[in-house]
C-alpha cells in the first residue's frame, strides 16, 4: 500500500511537473489530482523539490526499464535493437518529458545541481548497460557505448527542433544506425 501510494504521487507529479514545471506546480494541485491531503505527500516527500527530483529519477527508471526490454528481446539482432533504442530516444519529448526538459535546460545552462547529478546517473547507467551488448574489446565497448549514448541524446534534442521546424520530415533513428554501422561494419 505504501509503495502504491508513493507511485501514485510520482505519477501525478510527473503529469503536473511536465506540464507546468517545478515553479508553477503546487503540492496542493498534486494532492487535489489524487484526492488526498497535502500532508500525505509530505509523508513521502519532505519538500516539493524533493518530489520533483524523485519524479525525474522515477522517470529515468522507467526509461531504463524500457531500454532493458529492448536489449533483452532475443528476437531482434543487434542492429534492430539499436534501431529500437534510437526510436525510444526519439520519443523522449512525448514519453519522458521530464528527462527531455532537464536535458533541454542543460543546453540553456538553466539546470539545478541535483538535475545534473540525475542526468549523469542516467548517462552512466545507460552507458554501462549498453556496453555489454556491443561487440569488440572492452575498451572499444566502453568508448562506443559512451559515444552512442551522447550522440543519441543529442540526436533526440535535434529531432525536436527538426519536427518543430520541418514537420513534413520523416524522422527515424537511421542517422544513428548509420553511425553505428561506421563503428561496427
Amino acid at each position: 500500500m505504501e509503495k502504491d501510494r508513493k507511485q501514485q504521487i510520482l505519477k501525478a507529479a510527473e503529469k503536473r511537473f511536465s506540464r507546468h514545471g517545478l515553479n508553477k506546480t503546487t503540492l496542493n494541485e498534486i494532492a487535489r489530482d489524487l484526492r488526498i491531503g497535502k500532508a500525505t505527500i509530505y509523508h513521502y516527500f519532505a519538500t516539493k523539490e524533493e518530489l520533483f527530483f524523485r519524479t525525474i529519477e522515477w522517470e529515468i527508471d522507467i526509461y531504463l526499464e524500457e531500454l532493458k526490454l529492448i536489449f533483452l528481446n532475443e528476437q531482434l539482432d543487434l542492429k534492430n535493437k539499436l534501431l529500437e533504442y534510437f526510436n525510444l530516444k526519439l520519443s523522449a519529448f512525448t514519453r519522458f518529458k521530464l528527462i527531455y526538459e532537464v536535458l533541454f535546460c542543460m543546453m540553456k545552462e538553466e539546470v539545478l545541481n541535483e538535475e545534473v547529478i540525475l542526468v549523469k546517473m542516467l548517462f552512466e547507467k545507460e552507458t554501462d548497460f549498453l556496453k555489454q551488448y556491443l561487440p569488440g574489446k572492452k575498451e572499444k565497448q566502453i568508448e562506443s557505448s559512451y559515444n552512442i549514448v551522447l550522440s543519441s541524446w543529442g540526436e533526440m534534442l535535434s529531432n525536436k527542433i527538426k519536427t518543430t521546424a520541418f514537420p513534413e520530415m520523416n524522422l527515424s533513428g537511421q542517422y544513428l544506425l548509420n553511425f553505428i554501422e561506421s563503428i561496427y561494419p
